[in-house]
């Protein structure tokens, strides 16, 4: 079975089946929740927690089916579950409500990141076994060998190393923005849809000044082509104003400030995005250009 869509979020990376996309999540890297939905009335739903114990995996799991028999109960369904060991470190288990639902709760050996997967549908004909089998064991829960963590959604996919943690973010229609940091280095990846329409009558080093905001740095812009596709780097440092600021901050948290900055936009027209990195931090790293690698724009 092709599963051709790849989300990625907190560390949690999954393959699904085409057309299925990002529902909603909530929680940060410690704990979580993400649901996932199909176009149909199919829909996954992920719990995380990261914890150095060895918490038991059948207690997380009952806690979880009384939870859902309470819920059955206040819509006057009739509940059953059961569960049933899967290996060492894997629980497998169904349930039949108000809607049905086939899961799986393993606890990884390398990381001990404790997830439960579910899918369920409302429909009592959907064959959810065999599509739950093939997408649980895409799985993914840890950082690669190298320490990097991806990130996919909403049409942005990348990869950042595991010391940064995830800041804000912000998910419009045609705009996904992830800003990270680690002490006082930060990084920002952004996808803008709709690139060529934004752009019209305006040449990339102007856009990127004026609607990228890179005028707030002072530096040298360097144009370039990255796979074909027309691009720019910006090579600078924070302005006085910015820089006394980000000194000061640096005093009270120990950490030297970060004043260097380089950022990276380019146009993809095949998918009529445009991509933008920035990386501030206080020495000089190739960190842009090796997130700039794993950033798949077509």
């Amino acid at each position: 079975m092709p599963l051709p869509v790849c989300i990625a979020w907190q560390g949690i990376r999954l393959q699904l089946p085409n057309e299925w996309f990002l529902n909603g999540f909530s929680g940060d890297w410690r704990e979580g929740v993400l649901t996932i939905s199909s176009p149909g009335k199919t829909h996954l739903d992920i719990k995380w927690v990261r914890t150095k114990g060895r918490s038991d995996l059948q207690f997380h799991l009952q806690r979880f089916l009384k939870q859902l028999e309470r819920d059955a109960r206040k819509r006057g369904a009739r509940f059953t579950g059961t569960m049933e060991p899967e290996g060492e470190a894997s629980l497998r288990f169904r349930w039949s409500g108000h809607e049905q639902a086939v899961g799986r709760i393993r606890r990884c050996p390398e990381c001990r990141c404790i997830t439960l997967m579910q899918l369920r549908s409302a429909s009592r004909h959907e064959p959810l076994h065999t599509l739950a089998h093939a997408i649980f064991d895409t799985l993914i829960d840890h950082p690669d060998e190298e320490g990097w963590v991806d990130w996919s959604l909403y049409g942005l996919q990348t990869a950042v190393p595991e010391r940064f943690r995830l800041e804000s973010h912000t998910i419009l229609t045609g705009q996904t923005r992830l800003s990270f940091r680690a002490g006082r280095e930060r990084l920002i990846v952004e996808r803008v849809a709709r690139a060529e329409q934004l752009m019209r009558g305006w040449s990339l080093p102007d856009w990127a000044q004026v609607w990228l905001r890179w005028e707030r740095w002072r530096g040298r812009l360097e144009p370039f082509e990255f796979e074909g596709d027309p691009a720019l780097l910006l090579q600078g440092r924070l302005r006085e104003g910015a820089l006394i600021t980000e000194s000061l901050q640096g005093l009270f948290t120990l950490h030297l400030p970060a004043w260097r900055i380089r950022a990276v936009a380019w146009l993809c027209p095949e998918r009529n995005a445009l991509f933008h990195i920035v990386h501030q931090s206080s020495r000089r790293t190739h960190l842009l250009d090796e997130v700039m690698a794993r950033t798949v724009c077509h």
